[in-house]
């Protein structure tokens, strides 16, 4: 199996998933999941990573840019599940054998299983989990956490109020945030508005005690550090500025 084998859509769909679900700066040869992807691949270890980078090129809401000659199939993929995340992630697992998305940082993916093989709500949990830290590289946008115990993929259009698969899964549904800040996001205390700035409710300003003015009523006109793709999506911030938030 060797560079020239041509690349099937099945083999496109895997590189776009683990695109989705790796760190920008984490798509290199090293990286302990591709390598794992790469060995039952028909296609060579550098040949998937220039793959994953391509989608860079394409897509317009990274801001690194990847090679400019993407195929037409990579375009195609890149169209069709931009708007149904959850058939992607069905499908990179189902054809990989791998739970791609609970992998290992160090040791990579263990094999789909009985007990890994889950139902389809749970496997896009895992898949809105996984591209919403790897697009915010691991950080909390708002405070700048990196302890990965402490950050929540938080939806901002809450997951009990999305009418589909594809708003469920979306990565531009996600903002990273530590458990704090998740819990007040969650709880209407904070919004993020379409400008990417984070306003505090009135309920929170009328509070006086030291914690709350540091850490909630401080943030008032801050912004977010956004991704490095996959931008939150300024509809579904208006939902959450117009639905959940307490004004």
């Amino acid at each position: 199996m060797g560079n020239r084998t041509p690349w099937s859509r099945e083999d496109i769909i895997v590189a776009y998933a683990l695109y989705c679900i790796t760190p920008l700066k984490q798509i290199r040869p090293t990286n302990p999941l591709i390598r794992q992807v790469a060995e039952s691949f028909p296609h060579s270890l550098h040949s998937l990573v220039m793959r994953m980078h391509n989608f860079s090129a394409i897509d317009p809401n990274s801001n690194v840019a990847g090679a400019s000659h993407a195929a037409k199939l990579d375009h195609l993929i890149f169209e069709e599940f931009k708007n149904d995340w959850g058939s992607l992630s069905i499908q990179a697992e189902s054809l990989t054998g791998l739970a791609l998305f609970d992998a290992n940082p160090i040791n990579g993916a263990k094999p789909l299983s009985s007990l890994t093989d889950r139902n389809k709500v749970s496997r896009e949990r895992h898949f809105f989990r996984a591209s919403v830290f790897a697009s915010y590289e691991n950080t909390c946008c708002i405070s700048g956490m990196t302890l990965p115990a402490m950050l929540i993929a938080s939806h901002i259009k809450p997951f009990r109020s999305c009418r589909s698969s594809s708003e469920r899964t979306d990565p531009q549904n996600g903002l990273l945030l530590n458990t704090f800040y998740d819990k007040a996001f969650d709880a209407g205390l904070i919004t993020v508005t379409p400008d990417y700035r984070v306003h505090v409710s009135t309920l929170v300003k009328s509070q006086r005690d030291e914690f709350t003015q540091r850490w909630l009523t401080g943030l008032e006109g801050s912004q977010i550090t956004l991704p490095a793709r996959f931008y939150p999506r300024r509809d579904y911030l208006t939902y959450h500025n117009d639905v959940v938030f307490k004004h």
